[in-house]
């Protein structure tokens, strides 16, 4: 086959990790001067080549969305106009690296355009839906953090101040990214195995269950006094009560004891779009 041929066989998502493969990684002090060209003189010049040097990160990041179904093309571009965002608003006298930064815009873009694109996805269910949405608002408030912008209404989220918030989320973010320094066969950088989860997937996971638990609260408080009652005893105890035990304690039959529950959970089915975060599968 000729070189010719063998240009022609590679796909435009090829070429770019080809010439990703190419684009060398600028150290923190070429980075600062580059982010401070743009930041005093609005260099353009600088703006590109900061683009281009973290090409790297949103290539790693896109492909941790590859199972959505959605064209990596359009990830990597989505993901490239987060990058961009965040190159034209970094400050380098906050002290962290571009990439820490623009990871989070790379990502909200990334989940606006999932979000946007839910109907052609057509997969998941409400609860994946969810936690993209949660995911956005994730990375929204990192940026907040990092900027110092909305900092009380995000720190409230959270039960502190906005000084505390981002005291802890800067000591955090700060931390360089793994995607930093390794390099996959195909050019694009790859993040290293973590022992166990990662801080944001512990606190996702805290985030969900307060969540689901505040959704089945607000559904409980909706039920009649005795559906509430027969969900608790039957759904919320360890051992629940048997539907016997509950008919001879309420006066009625096992079957009423039955349709009781049936219609409680039919009822909670609709006001909570998924109960399986607190066990009610």
């Amino acid at each position: 086959m000729s070189k010719n041929t063998a240009l022609k066989a590679l796909t435009s998502l090829d070429r770019f990790y080809q010439e990703l493969r190419k684009i060398p990684q600028l150290s923190r002090e070429e980075e600062d001067v580059l982010a401070r060209k743009w930041q005093n003189d609005y260099d353009l010049a600088a703006v590109q080549e900061l683009i281009s040097a973290n090409l790297h990160s949103v290539a790693a990041i896109v492909r941790e969305y590859r199972h959505f179904g959605l064209p990596e093309e359009d990830l990597i571009q989505e993901g490239t106009l987060g990058l961009m965002h965040a190159v034209k608003r970094f400050d380098p006298d906050r002290g962290f690296r571009l990439k820490t930064y623009a990871s989070y815009w790379i990502r909200a873009s990334i989940h606006d355009f999932i979000l946007r694109s839910w109907s052609i996805v057509k997969m998941g269910t409400n609860k994946l839906q969810r936690r993209i949405f949660a995911g956005l608002q994730k990375a929204e408030c990192a940026i907040a953090a990092l900027e110092g912008r909305n900092l009380e209404e995000v720190a409230e989220q959270y039960g502190t101040s906005g000084e505390s918030y981002q005291a802890i989320a800067s000591s955090f973010l700060r931390r360089d990214f793994s995607i930093d320094s390794d390099h996959g066969d195909e050019g694009d950088v790859l993040e290293l195995p973590a022992p166990g989860e990662t801080p944001e997937q512990q606190l996702e996971k805290k985030d969900w269950k307060a969540f689901a638990h505040n959704q089945l609260e607000q559904a409980m408080a909706a039920l009649p006094d005795r559906d509430r009652y027969v969900i608790r005893q039957r759904r919320l105890m360890d051992p629940p009560a048997t539907l016997k035990e509950l008919s001879e304690e309420l006066g009625v039959s096992i079957e009423r004891v039955r349709q009781l529950e049936a219609r409680a959970m039919k009822k909670m089915g609709e006001l909570c779009a998924d109960l399986s975060d607190v066990g009610f599968d």
